[in-house]
């Protein structure tokens, strides 16, 4: 069969499949903030179709499982279905995987270690840890954990965090640190990273930026940068290539820059 015969017909075939799925989304969505679900008429005034074009697709989501019609009043609303799928990989071991690889391309691009980092309770948990490819350097082995207060991790993501979150952690604190760990939150989310000498290891610059997902924030990568004599690029050039990094990996976790009120901040 020539080639670009081929070529129409998988364009022919695209061109009919995607709006399906398009209806398919619109109604998913559209019955995820109808707790109480709707019928069929009014499923297609809210979306503004015809039953033609919507009829099929919602019966075919029914008998997929997706959706289920209450046989008394006719509403159809969603199941547990799509729950069930999200729970199907664990977020923390997704995280990793699709972080790690990222983790090592920026030490191996850099020459610096660099980390992901979660916050656990009161401390930072360290998810997975990269070398520096060079023979002496500084890295943070995987698992550890740290009190918040001592890593820029933390403060990251609790910059990033809901507003209730900051105010229990700041509330714990000393009445001496409280504002100016607030400032330092503050300082964090409108700059959308840190960079700032480590509190524990003389001679380490923490660079440190959050990672998010559809929830929020929900990680954060730091690069512990040291000064040596053949080092591949300067800390500014490891902090654009970590926050690119950490923007891909939030988007490999389905956040959507546009959509965030963090976007001004996350963009270079």
């Amino acid at each position: 069969m020539r080639q670009d015969k081929v070529d129409t017909q998988l364009d022919r075939k695209s061109k009919t499949a995607v709006p399906a799925v398009e209806k398919a989304l619109d109604v998913l969505e559209l019955l995820a903030g109808s707790p109480d679900g709707l019928t069929m008429n009014e499923i297609v005034d809210a979306l503004g179709r015809t039953m033609g074009e919507l009829y099929r697709v919602v019966v075919f989501l029914a008998d997929r499982g997706y959706l289920q019609q209450n046989v008394e009043t006719s509403r159809y609303a969603l199941t547990l279905k799509l729950f069930e799928l999200s729970h199907t990989h664990d977020p923390t071991e997704r995280l990793i995987a699709a972080g790690l690889p990222m983790l090592e391309r920026i030490a191996a691009g850099t020459r610096q270690s660099c980390h992901l980092g979660v916050l656990n309770r009161t401390n930072v948990l360290v998810l997975a840890s990269v070398q520096s490819p060079l023979p002496a350097g500084y890295s943070v082995r995987t698992g550890a954990l740290f009190p918040v207060e001592q890593t820029s991790s933390g403060h990251v993501i609790l910059a990033f965090s809901s507003a209730e979150t900051q105010k229990r952690y700041i509330g714990r604190l000393p009445k001496g640190d409280r504002d100016a760990t607030k400032a330092r939150l503050e300082r964090i989310r409108l700059n959308g990273f840190e960079d700032t000498p480590s509190t524990m290891i003389y001679g380490v610059r923490n660079l440190c930026v959050p990672v998010l997902d559809t929830r929020g924030v929900t990680a954060a990568i730091t690069s512990g940068f040291i000064e040596q004599h053949d080092v591949a690029a300067s800390a500014d050039a490891v902090l654009a290539t970590i926050r690119l990094t950490a923007l891909e990996l939030s988007r490999s976790l389905g956040f959507r820059p546009e959509t965030s009120p963090f976007e001004a901040a996350l963009s270079l």
